[in-house]
């Protein structure tokens, strides 16, 4: 994909064809924020073949990205969802990769509604214009609108549980 202003909504061919793609983990182990996005990545890495001697100046890239202006990320969180974005110049695909702690486990990162984080999407890609970037990003949020559909989210133990879900909306 390259950059563009698109404004075209992602259709339902688009969003399987992401949704198909992007890796879960779902039992996040790490406790601090920049932990998450390390092992989101890792998986996002690893499903994309992704040389792993640049996963550390991603995660630099998305921590740095989604700092608020008292240097946390929290301003990213509410509702017990997470949205971390990552822009690296020269990148071709839209790299999805999302985070579930189980159990009722979650951390705190500062959280603009004071809600304690327990699912992380981690969104990398060339520009915050790159084509499908706003759509997914749309529809996603879309998708997370609803209190219902992140409890579900919250529940998923499979990448298979993730596709069905993100693929019914």
């Amino acid at each position: 994909m390259n950059d563009t202003n698109e404004s075209i909504p992602m259709g339902n061919a688009e969003w399987q064809e992401i949704v198909k793609s992007i890796p879960v983990v779902c039992d996040i182990t790490e406790t601090t924020a920049e932990g998450v996005v390390r092992q989101v990545l890792k998986a996002v890495f690893e499903k994309n073949g992704l040389p792993m001697d640049k996963l550390d100046d991603m995660v630099s890239t998305v921590i740095a990205h989604s700092q608020g202006s008292q240097g946390d990320i929290g301003f990213a969180a509410m509702h017990g969802f997470a949205i971390l974005h990552g822009y690296v110049p020269g990148l071709e695909k839209l790299l999805v990769g999302i985070g579930v702690f189980q159990h009722g486990r979650s951390i705190d990162i500062n959280a603009i509604d004071g809600s304690r984080t327990h699912i992380f999407v981690v969104i990398v890609c060339s520009s915050p214009n790159h084509a499908g970037y706003r759509q997914f990003l749309a529809r996603l949020c879309s998708c997370l609108i609803s209190d219902d559909m992140v409890s579900r989210l919250a529940s998923v133990s499979t990448r298979d549980d993730l596709e069905a879900l993100l693929s019914s909306h």
